[in-house]
């Protein structure tokens, strides 16, 4: 089987932009997951958010006239980002923080971009440059060593759910920045949605629901932006940005959310800022646009599956297509090996 080298294009300002709405919309989950978690239990705001969710999901697929389900050749990987995103994810970080605080789990959340970047080399087939590495690296110093030194450095369970919630986002934005280059980024949210109603379903069963739910307006208002934003549209933002731009490049925009989460739980929660943070978010905001102006290839596979088998349909290189294509167009023949080639 052969293989190809293409070239990603550089970002553009619009992969750029969306990525940042969606790492912005992700950097408030930790503090509104935290407020909301006493109210309604970590079952219930962690992977129960995508039911209410979900609701909406069906609606805008209905709406908008696409298909509920994904076609059955793009169901694993629809599964994959379910299990990742939907119900990995959201349900580890919620039991986590019942445990460390917002600012401890930063310190393991903060691997998610180079985490991301090694799901893109081992799934998308992208090949990052060793400056793109050294960038990656310089960022994720720069902010697991600031919040190190603020966090509490004790190791417990909840890092190791933060651990297993790194691994499981990361392989879900792979999947779904792939899935995002063939349908958009949308509807591979809403498909994920929608496939993870049964396992959230089982999960509440199993567990149940609280003994007590707090509800104000304050918790009710939390509990719909974890289920409308940080489950569905930053997902949109996100899908399209890494679909543009590359999931290992985008990935990194990824790192100035610790930073804005740090923002975001000061004003929400009350937690101390300094000057110190504010210079590592400059330092982090470099490392991000040098990851940017680093070069990145995908390598693409020269075979694709017919539908309905598992065959493999050989296709040649662009190169001889494009030759065979203007000799036919010069008139020109082109000797055939599977047809009269060994004619004189």
């Amino acid at each position: 089987m052969s293989a190809a080298q293409g070239r990603l294009s550089q970002p553009t300002a619009k992969a750029v932009v969306l990525g940042t709405l969606g790492v912005t919309g992700f950097s408030l989950t930790l503090p509104v997951t935290r407020y909301a978690d006493p109210a309604f239990g970590p079952e219930l705001v962690g992977p129960g958010r995508a039911l209410f969710a979900a609701v909406f999901a069906v609606t805008l697929l209905l709406v908008l006239r696409r298909p509920l389900f994904p076609p059955r050749r793009m169901l694993p990987s629809v599964l994959v980002v379910t299990g990742g995103t939907v119900i990995g994810y959201p349900l580890l970080v919620a039991h986590a923080l019942e445990s460390v605080s917002a600012s401890h789990a930063s310190v393991v959340l903060a691997f998610l971009p180079a985490s991301t970047a090694v799901m893109a080399v081992l799934r998308a087939s992208e090949r990052p440059t060793r400056g793109f590495w050294v960038s990656c690296a310089a960022g994720t110093v720069l902010i697991v060593g600031y919040m190190t030194l603020q966090a509490d450095s004790r190791f417990g369970v909840g890092d190791l759910e933060l651990i297993g919630a790194v691994l499981a986002a990361s392989a879900g934005y792979a999947e779904g920045g792939t899935l995002s280059r063939q349908v958009p980024g949308w509807v591979v949210t809403c498909w994920s949605l929608v496939c993870g109603v049964p396992g959230v379903a089982a999960i509440i069963l199993i567990i149940g629901l609280p003994h007590h739910i707090a509800l104000t307006w304050t918790t009710a208002a939390a509990f719909a932006y974890v289920a409308l934003v940080s489950s569905l549209l930053a997902f949109v933002f996100w899908y399209k940005a890494l679909a543009i731009g590359g999931i290992a490049k985008l990935g990194q925009v990824q790192l100035l959310q610790p930073i804005l989460t740090m923002l975001f739980s000061a004003l929400i929660l009350g937690e101390r800022l300094d000057i110190t943070m504010m210079l590592i978010a400059v330092g982090v905001g470099v490392a991000v646009l040098s990851a940017q102006r680093t070069r990145v290839t995908r390598v693409k596979l020269d075979t694709e599956s017919t539908q309905g088998t598992g065959n493999q349909v050989r296709r040649p290189p662009e190169g001889l297509c494009r030759r065979r294509r203007s000799a036919s167009r010069r008139g020109l023949r082109r000797p055939d090996s599977e047809g009269d080639g060994g004619r004189g």
